[in-house]
């Protein structure tokens, strides 16, 4: 499987770059310890974000989720999961049929819609099939529930491909091109970066919620000449996982089946993520600096991004990176990011 991955990764390189995002679901049979994970770390023009629940009624569940800090009433949740167990994200996709430009960018909203509505993957591909078409979206769904089915719905505005997660791809990994869309598409360097820093862990099936949010989403590996830019006193902002245009790294820690779903986690890492601490969620506790409040999204957002300006500056029509100063910080916050993860988990043992 992993040789399956590398193989399209090298046919996949291009240096494209747009408002995007890098993903990735993975099996419990690849994770330490069993338990599914639902990544997104998501790039958008939306810098500053917030996190917030929303309670159950009669016929909805309670989720959490992550928001734009325009979105005040928390309507178009980009990532969260809910209390059933059923979590969703999603990247933009630029090879699917393109929706109208008056009925476009609706992802947010059928993705809270689904948090409402759905327990299971089956549940969300019944929503996809009822909802009013056109849908305006185009994009790549990324879902996983408690019964240990996940997988990636390539969706245009008429039609979905669905690509399963099972033992012959435990782990399915998207950018912004879509496989059933053929050629084209967007960040495929980003796809090689992933699968290429991935693909030792997926050897060892050792794969943690922390990799991911403070490995990979803190990393200047460049698939293209295969090294790493950390070491650089500069360096231009092109096509690293991380990116200037990134607000929120977030790993969904599920669980394998229904009656754990109280065990869920949203590791949620706000703002730039070598600029960010990343936290425990859940549908019951968001940390205080992850709510919203008046000054618009919230604090550790918009302290993340305040602090990312720092480092960036524009020589010759591009974003570069002071690399000495922002990698003594990310080193800084991936230290305080662990502490975080040792001390939720201890407290859970207890």
């Amino acid at each position: 499987m992993i040789r399956h991955i590398l193989i399209f990764s090298l046919m996949a390189i291009s240096y494209a770059s747009a408002m995007a995002c890098t993903s990735a679901i993975i099996s419990g049979s690849l994770t330490r310890d069993g338990r599914p994970i639902l990544w997104k770390n998501r790039d958008t023009s939306h810098f500053v974000n917030y996190v917030a629940s929303k309670q159950a009624t009669d016929s909805t569940h309670a989720y959490v989720a992550l928001y734009n800090s325009e979105d005040t009433e928390a309507r178009e949740a980009w990532i969260g999961y809910n209390d059933a167990g059923f979590a969703i994200m999603n990247t933009a996709s630029y090879n699917l049929q393109h929706p109208a430009d008056d009925w476009k960018d609706r992802e947010g909203l059928i993705m809270s819609e689904a948090l409402a509505r759905c327990a299971t993957v089956d549940d969300f591909r019944d929503l996809l099939l009822s909802l009013p078409k056109p849908l305006g979206v185009e994009a790549n769904f990324g879902v996983i529930d408690a019964y240990g089915n996940g997988g990636f719905f390539e969706t245009d505005d008429l039609n979905f491909t669905f690509y399963q997660l099972d033992n012959e791809n435990p782990i399915i990994i998207r950018t912004n091109f879509s496989v059933s869309g053929g050629e084209g598409g967007l960040g495929q360097v980003r796809y090689v970066n992933a699968c290429t820093l991935l693909a030792p862990h997926i050897i060892n099936g050792d794969i943690t919620p922390e990799l991911l949010t403070d490995h990979l989403s803190r990393s200047f590996y460049y698939s293209p000449d295969c090294t790493d830019k950390s070491t650089a006193p500069t360096v231009v902002d092109k096509d690293f996982i991380p990116r200037r245009s990134t607000s929120a790294s977030i790993a969904i820690e599920g669980v394998s089946t229904p009656d754990k779903a109280g065990e869920m986690v949203m590791w949620t890492l706000m703002g730039y993520p070598p600029c960010g601490v990343t936290q425990a969620v859940t549908i019951d506790h968001i940390p205080a600096d992850l709510l919203p409040d008046s000054l618009g999204g919230c604090k550790a957002s918009r302290e993340a991004q305040k602090l990312k300006d720092s480092f960036f500056f524009k020589r010759k029509g591009s974003w570069r990176i002071k690399m000495p100063d922002l990698q003594k910080v990310s080193n800084e916050n991936k230290s305080k990011s662990l502490i975080n993860y040792r001390l939720y988990r201890a407290s859970k043992k207890q």
